[in-house]
């Protein structure tokens, strides 16, 4: 494991599991992959984040990657950060990719969640995420 950060020890990640069409004036909305949303360590998450979003606990990058995905983001910057699925198999070949696109069953096999409340019930190691959050503006990996 590496070592912790005391400003970013353990962060939770959200990505998109599904392809928002683009709005009327062309603006794109979120593409499978996308960041969606990063916060503290939380213990749960709703029925419909539960399907349409896969959760994961990270660590491992440089403070300045991590600050680049939690500090403020503006307009377009917004879906800026993606974690392409099949990187995720590259690091965790058990991980179902299939399953996780299928928006009719809840699929979190790295925060597992009680299926009544929601909440997580078995907290996963955070993945080392170095090498794997794609900067969409610079063409390369964080």
């Amino acid at each position: 494991m590496s070592e912790i950060n005391p400003n970013y020890p353990v962060m939770e990640i959200a990505i998109l599991l599904v392809d928002y069409a683009p709005l009327s004036s062309g603006h794109e909305r979120g593409l499978v992959g996308d960041v969606a949303a990063i916060r503290k360590p939380a213990n749960g998450i709703g029925l419909k984040e539960a399907k349409i979003l896969l959760w994961m606990r990270i660590e491992g990058l440089e403070e300045s990657d991590m600050y680049k995905l939690v500090g403020n983001i503006e307009g377009y910057d917004k879906r800026r950060y993606c974690i392409p699925l099949e990187k995720i198999k590259q690091i965790r070949p058990d991980f179902n990719e299939d399953m996780a696109l299928n928006t009719d069953i809840i699929y979190q096999p790295f925060l597992m969640i009680d299926e009544d409340d929601y909440c997580f019930i078995l907290d996963d190691t955070p993945l080392q995420i170095s090498g794997l959050i794609y900067d969409k503006v610079i063409g390369d990996y964080l």
